[in-house]
């Protein structure tokens, strides 16, 4: 890996090392929630639930080096109250989720190694003709691109990757460049069912196909897609005027690292996997196999292939190229989330939702959108999105016509993510790669002073679509 040049600008992290302003404001936090809790006199299990999972929020954007310990500490509290299950954790850690991350980051690490990324990434600087203008949209292009095709994860970490690997070697700034690259995935995943699991989720409850989401999302998408590149090249215009490429990539070969025999069979298992996954739903059909059975068989396989070519360096892949820190939090992060379904918060939220609307389209167009995207922002978007659901089928009981709110919370829980920066899985992967690969992350106030401005447009976009199209036809 090219070590980054004295031209990259050093990151003010305020993760690095907590300050007494941040234990002070912590615990303010806590102590207003649970004022506010104890004024709406809710179950001791909803309460703790609550402090908990809020306690584990705060921390995580207050002393993001801590999260793990915050994720960790937060389930051993629930488990201690009896809030929290051994079965419901290990039911609610989405190890589906976290060993088709696994297998994806053994891929991505093996093809990295061949220079595939490299060349991918030189590729994209000799069109954007060292501009650096050009070259973020062309990653935002190509980031949405991925996020749609495959799903935000995987696009995050070969995009990610390619990323870093190209702004270190030609001495550009990381920053601007991944909060762009990740508003892209997320608004960009919206664009299709398989994009992201809340599309497969509001696709299964409410029967939308994919040609559905080519009618009804993919426009969308693009137009939020065009207003967040416009977004992003006025915010960070003053970085990306005073940066040039130093490496003149016009006439730089791609690459390929000569006598090395797995680059070809790195790059078409590589592509083979993403197509493959891609279709998973569509061969699972054919095949008559269980649900999902194909999205994880599939990099299990690539990345046994992967592995097998690289078996010289297997141990050093496995240990090294996988984030099993950002994997284990994630996994903590899920099963406390869980208990807020559980104990049946998220419902009594949702149905709060369906009296103030009292029946008016505009309002409950506008209560779906902005206090759900403040969530979405900060918790996860699926079990989020899941307790939504039954407000849209209680909606459509009352004989309004609902089929525009389906994708009206897709739009919340894909562009809602954009938010703060752990608002999606996308985002926590990408601050867990720069983490990883530089020793330096973004701050959350950085984050959060783009991400809400890029967070209301696209929402308003999205919003205001649902509003002037015509209802589908019950």
């Amino acid at each position: 890996m090219v070590k980054i040049g004295s031209s990259l600008h050093k990151i003010e992290s305020s993760i690095t090392k907590p300050t007494n302003a941040h234990v002070v404001s912590f615990f303010l936090i806590l102590f207003s929630i649970q004022v506010l809790l104890s004024s709406m006199r809710l179950p001791a299990d909803q309460t703790i639930s609550l402090l908990v999972f809020t306690s584990t929020v705060a921390g995580t954007l207050l002393f993001w080096n801590f999260r793990l310990a915050f994720a960790l500490g937060g389930v051993g509290i629930l488990m201690g109250f009896r809030i929290l299950s051994l079965d419901l954790m290990i039911d609610y850690m989405s190890l589906d989720v976290i060993v088709f991350l696994v297998s994806m980051m053994i891929i991505v690490e093996t093809t990295e190694r061949t220079g595939i990324f490299r060349t991918i990434g030189n590729y994209i600087v000799r069109i954007s003709r060292n501009s650096p203008r050009r070259l973020i949209v062309w990653f935002m292009i190509l980031a949405a691109l991925l996020a749609a095709l495959v799903d935000e994860v995987t696009a995050i970490l070969i995009v990610g990757t390619i990323l870093i690997e190209t702004c270190q070697r030609i001495r550009l700034e990381v920053r601007p460049f991944m909060i762009s690259t990740v508003f892209a995935i997320n608004i960009g995943s919206a664009a299709t069912v398989i994009g992201n699991p809340v599309g497969v989720l509001i696709a299964f409850k409410a029967g939308l196909s994919f040609e559905d989401f080519l009618i009804w999302a993919t426009p969308v998408v693009l137009v939020s897609l065009a207003a967040t590149i416009l977004i992003v090249l006025v915010y960070f215009r003053r970085q990306l005027a005073h940066e040039n490429c130093e490496t003149d990539l016009q006439t730089d070969m791609p690459p390929i690292v000569k006598g090395d025999r797995r680059y070809l069979p790195s790059l078409c298992l590589f592509l083979s996997a993403l197509v493959l996954v891609g279709l998973h739903v569509r061969l699972e059909h054919l095949m008559n196999l269980e649900k999902n059975t194909l999205l994880l068989a599939i990099p299990f396989i690539a990345a046994a292939l992967a592995l097998t070519m690289h078996h010289k360096e297997a141990k050093e892949i496995v240990e090294g190229g996988v984030d099993w820190w950002t994997l284990l939090f994630f996994m903590f992060l899920f099963a406390k989330t869980a208990t807020l379904q559980e104990t049946g918060v998220i419902d009594r939220v949702a149905g709060e939702i369906v009296k103030i609307a009292n029946g008016d389209e505009v309002v409950l167009s506008s209560i779906l959108t902005w206090p759900t995207a403040l969530l979405s922002g900060t918790i996860d978007n699926l079990p989020l999105v899941a307790a939504l659901i039954p407000v849209v089928h209680a909606i459509e009981q009352n004989g309004i016509a609902v089929y525009p709110y389906w994708w009206l919370i897709l739009f919340v829980g894909c562009f809602g993510g954009n938010l703060t920066l752990v608002g999606s899985t996308a985002n926590i992967v990408a601050l867990g790669q720069m983490e990883k690969k530089i020793g330096h992350s973004i701050g959350f106030v950085e984050w959060f002073k783009i991400g809400l401005i890029v967070c209301v447009v696209t929402l308003a976009i999205a919003q205001l679509s649902i509003l002037i199209r015509q209802p589908h036809p019950m």
